[in-house]
């Protein structure tokens, strides 16, 4: 038998299956849920856009006016542009198909002129006329001989073979060597020509001028 001192409390332990009291949480504040950046929370009216004066607003507009013309304008150039190099390109392949051709135009010349010296008959007038229609076609497209007789030499358009002294002015076209083309009024072949050195007298006169000056 074990005797309990009076004086000293009974000391119990808890029983293992007695639980212990749950401890509170604190308390959580309620939070209202926060909106993306950028983006006003529910319920919240959205910050109204700042407005533009009547002023900036005729500015843009009158900028962007500005530059629809600017592209309006620059567009229309390249259109130009671009059609007058294809013209261009054309031209170039037309010019060098009708010089291949131009021999051909020559001899029809030829012929005709040939032609022309027979006695007067039905074949005669038959061949001048298919001639002159083949002649006509190629002129037509744009082939054009060179008016050379009596012109004044044109670095541009004839080749100096001779000089030779006559009654014509200096410099002007007295003979030519070898005809000259015009195609669409460009050169299409350039003229060998002789030109005038002027009379023989007048030659001369400026020589004999030219040694004096140089005694």
């Amino acid at each position: 038998m074990i005797l309990m001192d009076k004086d000293k409390p009974l000391h119990t332990e808890p029983a293992a299956n007695q639980e212990k009291p749950a401890q509170k949480s604190p308390e959580k504040k309620h939070e209202k849920p926060q909106a993306p950046a950028g983006e006003s929370a529910p319920g919240q009216k959205p910050d109204a856009p700042s407005e533009m004066t009547q002023a900036e607003i005729e500015q843009a507009f009158a900028e962007l006016t500005e530059r629809l013309l600017r592209l309006t304008a620059e567009f229309d150039n390249y259109k130009k542009r671009t059609a007058k190099e294809k013209e261009a390109l054309a031209l170039q392949s037309e010019a060098r198909l009708m010089l291949r051709m131009l021999p051909i135009y020559e001899e029809i010349g030829l012929a005709a002129a040939e032609v022309a010296r027979l006695p007067e008959s039905e074949a005669r007038k038959g061949t001048l006329m298919v001639l002159a229609k083949l002649r006509k076609g190629f002129e037509s497209d744009g082939l054009q001989p060179m008016q050379l007789e009596g012109e004044k030499y044109d670095p541009f358009r004839h080749e100096v073979a001779l000089r030779e002294e006559s009654d014509a002015p200096e410099g002007a076209i007295v003979r030519v060597i070898k005809q000259g083309y015009l195609y669409k009024g460009e050169v299409l072949q350039h003229a060998i020509v002789s030109v005038s050195s002027g009379k023989k007298e007048e030659a001369d006169e400026k020589k004999n001028e030219e040694q004096e000056v140089g005694e």
